[in-house]
């Protein structure tokens, strides 16, 4: 199989690991939110994690292209799951914080532009 579609197939298994965590949020949503006790920190923490996890991105790219050319295509292809599912993450660790649902959507649905950064991948 190529390397290619190989990679976008194991990304594609990310995504599915990233709406598992989605809709496990949407059980949990909100069950540490009294621990924020202003609207506005709810709003901090949902740009600290966008901002994280849009940096994420950007390193992780650098970071795969380079270990694209070091690593077996077994370790590559793990790597690409856990770097598409773990927007998910940020979204589960949101939703625990806050009650917020588009918030939690717009994390999740950074997984997809994960996934869509795995074309850059040589």
């Amino acid at each position: 199989m190529n390397a290619r579609l190989s990679l976008l197939l194991f990304g594609a298994a990310g995504l599915l690991v990233a709406a598992l965590l989605y809709f496990i949020t949407a059980q949990i949503r909100g069950a540490l939110s009294f621990v924020i006790l202003t609207p506005e920190a709810g709003i901090v923490i949902f740009a600290i994690l966008l901002f994280i996890s849009l940096a994420e991105i950007v390193v992780m790219i650098f970071t795969l292209n380079r270990l694209a050319r070091q690593l077996p295509p077994r370790l590559l292809n793990l790597l690409a799951t856990i770097y598409v599912a773990f927007a998910g993450v940020y979204a589960l660790f949101y939703a625990v914080l806050a009650n917020e649902l588009r918030g939690i959507q717009l994390l999740a649905a950074l997984s997809f532009l994960r996934w869509l950064t795995l074309f850059a991948i040589r």
